[in-house]
């Protein structure tokens, strides 16, 4: 049995999976209260500013996971290219896993409450500034010219989300291939001009 102490995870765990999944609007408290097997009165004790504080905690934990991602990728990749396919590559693989029912936590955050939510949009701005940005100076590392690899970064991040939605209504990986191409080659070219 769980311990206790640990419900606040399950719940921003459950939340962000079935965000994933059902979208901000389309997922109840109840239903992440009873998929985190957290206890009923824990929700508002953790979080006090009920869904939309639970919202703002799950665009955090994503954003952070997709960060630290980024950087696993950017160690165990030689190349722009390479970190670019690894970058892409980590959401395709995860969408497919889900039986192309799981898309990106944040998404259905910004869609569906900015900017109603102030502080939802501005956590999910930052989340996404920040997710460019950490693209953008790995792809540097690798070569890219700064001035290239932030928008670079900037495509790559509009290509993953783009294909996310695509890949799931077409249930294929083929619009992350796609991007993954293409992107690619302009790393290299990039890379090789600076060269």
């Amino acid at each position: 049995m769980p311990r206790r102490s640990d419900s606040k995870d399950r719940m921003i765990a459950a939340a962000r999976r079935l965000f994933r999944e059902h979208g901000y609007f389309g997922t109840a408290l109840s239903e992440v209260v009873s998929e985190s097997s957290a206890p009923r009165g824990s929700l508002y004790f953790h979080f006090p500013g009920g869904k939309e504080e639970l919202a703002t905690e799950v665009a955090l934990v994503h954003s952070a996971d997709t960060i630290a991602g980024i950087n696993r990728a950017a160690g165990s990749t030689g190349t722009a290219a390479e970190l670019i396919a690894a970058f892409i590559g980590r959401p395709r693989d995860e969408l497919a896993a889900s039986g192309y029912r799981e898309g990106c936590a944040i998404a259905p955050i910004v869609i569906e409450s900015t900017p109603a939510s102030v502080r939802l949009t501005d956590t999910t701005r930052r989340g996404f500034q920040d997710l460019i940005a950490t693209l953008a100076a790995r792809l540097a590392e690798k070569g890219i010219p700064d001035d290239r690899a932030g928008q670079l970064a900037l495509n790559a991040v509009t290509a993953m989300e783009g294909a996310l939605i695509l890949g799931r209504v077409l249930r294929s990986p083929q619009p992350f291939d796609a991007a993954i191409a293409e992107l690619a080659a302009s790393a290299e070219a990039a890379a090789a001009a600076s060269a």
